[in-house]
């Protein structure tokens, strides 16, 4: 089967790195899926493409689940063992069930909260489902812009 190319865009600005880079080996095993993670300049998470938002809880804001429109389906999850803090820090603007457009934001993160807890807020994208499609990710990307700087093609 044949389609065409689809563009992801970065999440959020910042430094754009391998999964393998990533300082927990769920992720950076590819354990979860293909990716990639971006240490950040700014704290708003937007949305990397259109789609539908289906995961997000309340009770763990560092983290939502997409559905893009092409049918994949994606996490974005904010920092390294962040789910200690219990939310803190944490603001979730959409809701399960609701549609995104891209560069929607989708949550904001106070970076100063989980740096003072000593962890790390890298953000990771990471694939959950290809829907049959395989993902190619540039290999020569170093500073990304939210919204603007294609991170991810899906062929």
């Amino acid at each position: 089967m044949f389609w065409k190319k689809e563009k992801i865009d970065a999440p959020i600005s910042g430094q754009f790195l391998a999964l393998s880079e990533v300082e927990d080996d769920v992720f950076s095993s590819e354990m979860m899926g293909q990716g990639f993670a971006i240490e950040p300049t700014t704290e708003t998470i937007v949305a990397p493409a259109n789609g539908e938002v289906i995961s997000a809880n309340t009770d763990m804001r560092h983290a939502i689940g997409l559905r893009l429109k092409n049918g994949c389906e994606a996490l974005i999850h904010v920092g390294i063992d962040t789910v200690s803090l219990k939310n803190q820090g944490f603001s979730v603007f959409v809701k399960e069930g609701q549609t995104i457009k891209k560069g929607e934001p989708l949550l904001k993160f106070d970076g100063q909260v989980i740096k003072d807890a000593g962890l790390k807020d890298t953000v990771i994208f990471i694939v959950t489902d290809a829907n049959g499609r395989s993902l190619e990710i540039p290999t020569d990307l170093k500073k990304v812009e939210a919204g603007k700087t294609t991170v991810l093609l899906f062929k």
